[in-house]
């Protein structure tokens, strides 16, 4: 009987519990595959607390689960602010599983659990977009692919932010039930079938948790002038420094150049003026400091993967 174990950790977002577990119950069912075992465990207590104190009682333990065809590791929210430590036992459990073939997936942040558990070292693998940067730090020998939406390396799988559950789950019932069930579940659940980056939804996250106290007044001055002409060496200024001595210090503090800094602060700016605004492209190119709208367009189009009228269609709070 093929066994799927869905692991959630307290503090987890339980839409990445349920989720997959009801799309996958809906692909079994379509695919007449009623021998299929599907279940949560916890790692210790039998009743999960998720976010926001909602209580969830677990069908097993991970303690008891000797053997699993498929094991998928549930979002653990921001895993730099998860009060506990990961249990050594449940990362040992991990690694024994893996050890006796199970196929491990991830839900978005639930790739921290199997980077913590040694089992992405040298494998590519993907996460929520907000933290990739914060994972690469903590875990280099992982080839993070920061943009995809599913990776998969060997037998283990990786999905990026939270909604992707739908996408790695749909995946999971393909492999397991074939492309047709795929499609009905598709259907049947309303799941849009061909997100494959995570580029589009990407949005600007200034790193500002460092103590460089000058960087910190030239990124106050960015947020209010960013979109305006002036130079590097203008920013230089403000701080008594040469060009090349910001840049390095900016780099330090940062953990990016100076120049891709301000290129994301704008292509936020342009992002939010598409969204908002129903000025046309060429005046949002030049509002965010772009009188090339041609090299508007395609750095849009590098941070995004969108051009800048499909963006529009897809996020627009009006209908364009």
């Amino acid at each position: 009987m093929p066994r799927c174990v869905i692991l959630a950790l307290d503090h987890s977002p339980l839409s990445s519990v349920s989720g997959p577990l009801e799309i996958l119950l809906l692909g079994a069912r379509l695919a007449g595959a009623s021998d299929w075992q599907i279940e949560v465990a916890a790692e210790q207590q039998p009743t999960i607390t998720g976010s926001g104190g909602i209580r969830l009682n677990a069908h097993t333990r991970l303690a008891d689960v000797e053997q699993a065809e498929l094991l998928i590791i549930a979002a653990v929210g921001d895993p730099r602010l998860r009060p506990d430590a990961l249990e050594p036992v449940t990362l040992q459990r991990l690694q024994r599983l893996h050890q006796r073939g199970t196929r491990m997936v991830s839900i978005c942040t639930g790739a921290f659990v199997l980077a913590a558990a040694g089992l992405l070292e040298g494998k590519q693998a993907t996460s929520h977009w907000a933290v990739s940067d914060w994972l690469q730090q903590q875990f280099p020998g992982v080839l993070w692919q920061k943009n995809a939406m599913l990776t998969h390396d060997g037998n283990i799988s990786c999905s990026g932010g939270a909604s992707a559950y739908q996408d790695m789950s749909l995946q999971l019932v393909r492999d397991y039930f074939g492309e047709s069930v795929a499609l009905q579940v598709a259907r049947t659940v309303l799941i849009d079938a061909d997100r494959h980056s995570q580029l589009q939804y990407r949005g600007f996250m200034a790193n500002r948790q460092h103590q460089d106290e000058r960087i910190l007044e030239v990124q106050d001055w960015l947020d209010r002038h960013g979109c305006e002409p002036f130079t590097l060496a203008d920013l230089a200024a403000q701080i008594h420094l040469s060009e090349r001595q910001f840049k390095r210090r900016f780099t330090q503090a940062v953990q990016q150049s100076p120049l891709v800094y301000i290129q994301s602060l704008r292509m936020e700016k342009a992002r939010q003026a598409l969204c908002s605004s129903r000025r046309q492209v060429e005046q949002i190119a030049r509002d965010c400091g772009y009188d090339d709208v041609r090299f508007f367009r395609e750095l849009f189009r590098r941070s995004t993967g969108l051009t800048p009228l499909a963006y529009r269609q897809k996020f627009a709070r009006w209908q364009p």
